[in-house]
């Protein structure tokens, strides 16, 4: 098959353009490292500043809702702790944010407060279990109606995992029914243009 004529003009017409862009993509590629580059020798950290790029790019929601589950799993994973910041976060874990209830249209701080409820009685901590003993804590915590989150053990122990391990089992549960309002929000699909061509 011959593409002659105009259509061959306009094809390669197209393909020029495209491989002036692939230029010009590679120049500012090289011009983003040479940034990165120079902020390294000047003692910053490029891995962090590539975290602060991506979030730049979300909008002030996004970019809360991506904050807040990284709290939400960090806290899960016991990665948060005993600190006040994982201690929020697991607060989180058992309520649903207010979301701008003075009308304002912004989500300022004040309108996620809440009343602090009764904390949570975790289960005893017993100092001497061992593994076989965590596990029918944890069990025993999730037939009492106890969240995962009451684990008593602190992050690393083992018999934290063994304890988790039979919460989820009695529970029928991974232990991450998170509240709709801390899951990622769904984009709405775009409407399909009846002109565009496929």
């Amino acid at each position: 098959m011959s593409i002659g004529g105009a259509s061959g003009e306009k094809l390669r017409s197209l393909i020029e353009r495209v491989e002036r862009l692939e230029q010009e993509k590679a120049a500012i590629t090289a011009d983003i490292a040479a940034v990165y580059s120079e902020a390294k020798s000047q003692g910053f950290d490029t891995k962090t500043m590539r975290e602060i790029v991506k979030l730049r790019k979300l909008d002030p929601l996004q970019r809360e809702e991506q904050e807040a589950l990284l709290d939400i799993y960090k806290a899960a994973l016991g990665m948060l702790y005993d600190t006040p910041l994982g201690e929020a976060a697991r607060r989180r874990l058992e309520k649903k944010p207010k979301r701008d209830d003075d009308g304002d249209g912004q989500y300022d701080i004040e309108d996620r407060r809440e009343p602090e409820p009764e904390p949570e009685a975790p289960a005893p901590f017993d100092a001497d279990a061992d593994i076989d003993k965590a596990r029918e804590m944890g069990d025993a915590a999730a037939r009492a109606g106890q969240s995962v989150t009451a684990n008593p053990f602190p992050a690393r122990d083992p018999r934290r995992a063994a304890w988790d391990e039979a919460w989820c089992r009695a529970a029928g549960s991974d232990g991450m029914d998170l509240p709709e309002a801390w899951r990622r929000s769904k984009k709405p699909k775009k409407p399909d243009d009846e002109g565009s061509a496929e």
